[in-house]
């Protein structure tokens, strides 16, 4: 219930401002360039594993609380003007800053970065929201690094069909990270747009550009990569069992706790809105992120979403990691599931 610990969203959205401070300190400004990538993928995982995991979960009384305590609505949206004050001084920085090729690269890598963490993930949590001005927000925050299809792609498409083959978000087993993004950054706007349409057709409405949520400028690739590899973290080798018997007799079962990966990593959770408490936001999408509960019986990651994603980069080592947790969670199955 402590609120302060929520703003270490904050973290993220300061690091640049930190480059740049240091950098006019130092004149070391292409080192001081990768000083986002250093805390994301060195700093944070070791004070995961320092600090350990939280599996605590709200009480009823704190749910009550919690859910109508407009600090924890705020967060969230507080995210599209700090976003756009990153992208507009990231800009500036670029084009004033004497950079050599490796420090301009290492600088765009940084703000796309903060991107997937300050853009995306509140995003993410907005989409699912049923006020309007919260999704609108979401939807801004995705136009902001140019994925507004996630929006639709995620809720109609990822949502109904996770753990599935049917899912371009879901990672098969034995697939590389590698091949995993780049699947997903030609499959999932072209299945957004589908989606789109068919809602559009469903509503009896004519699609229009200017109606759509695919379109959005400014920059994007590191932000949208970055999901892609939590994507791929988040659902790898895990099939959802097809039903043998009723009325929905060759479907999918129901989505629930067993069908995500989940971490429940103290310091990084907090730094992601919760994000990582993944397996109860696909069994319940609508709960708000502080309310986001951990269950010992979803499928349980070793490690927290930073250190995942370094191990993601390095194929073999990913593999030896998770294949023999995807084996063992396939094991504990009492039908075998269809397979990919």
């Amino acid at each position: 219930m402590n609120k302060s610990r929520h703003l270490l969203f904050l973290l993220p959205v300061v690091l640049p401002f930190a480059s740049y401070a240091l950098a006019l300190h130092t004149g070391a400004w292409d080192a001081a360039a990768f000083i986002v990538p250093l805390w994301y993928f060195v700093l944070i995982p070791l004070l995961d594993a320092l600090i350990g995991r939280d599996t605590t979960n709200p009480s009823t009384r704190e749910e009550a609380e919690l859910a109508t305590d407009r600090y924890y609505r705020a967060l969230p949206v507080l995210c599209l003007p700090l976003y756009t004050g990153v992208l507009l001084f990231g800009a500036w920085t670029l084009t004033v800053a004497p950079f050599s090729l490796i420090g301009a690269i290492g600088w765009v890598i940084s703000i796309g970065l903060v991107g997937g963490v300050v853009a995306i993930n509140p995003a993410h949590e907005l989409i699912h929201k049923q006020t309007r001005l919260e999704r609108r927000m979401g939807g801004l925050l995705l136009a902001s690094v140019s994925y507004g299809g996630f929006k639709i792609e995620h809720l109609l498409g990822h949502h109904v069909d996770v753990a599935t083959p049917k899912d371009g978000s879901t990672a098969r087993l034995g697939e590389s990270v590698y091949g995993f993004v780049l699947r997903a950054l030609w499959r999932n706007p072209l299945r957004a747009l589908e989606l789109e349409r068919e809602s559009f057709a469903r509503r009896h409405l004519s699609w229009r550009v200017l109606r759509s949520e695919l379109f959005g400028w400014g920059q994007s690739l590191v932000a949208i990569s970055l999901l892609e590899i939590i994507n791929y973290v988040e659902h790898y080798g895990l099939l959802r069992r097809t039903l043998t018997e009723g009325a929905r007799a060759g479907q999918p079962e129901r989505v629930d706790i067993t069908h995500s990966w989940n971490s429940s990593y103290a310091f990084t959770n907090l730094l992601l809105f919760q994000l990582q408490r993944h397996s109860d936001h696909h069994a319940h999408a609508t709960r708000r992120y502080p309310l986001l509960r951990h269950f010992d019986e979803s499928p349980q990651l070793p490690a927290g979403y930073a250190t995942m994603v370094v191990l993601a980069a390095l194929p073999p080592l990913w593999r030896r990691v998770m294949d023999p947790r995807v084996a063992a969670y396939r094991r504990d199955l009492t039908v075998e599931p269809s397979a990919p």
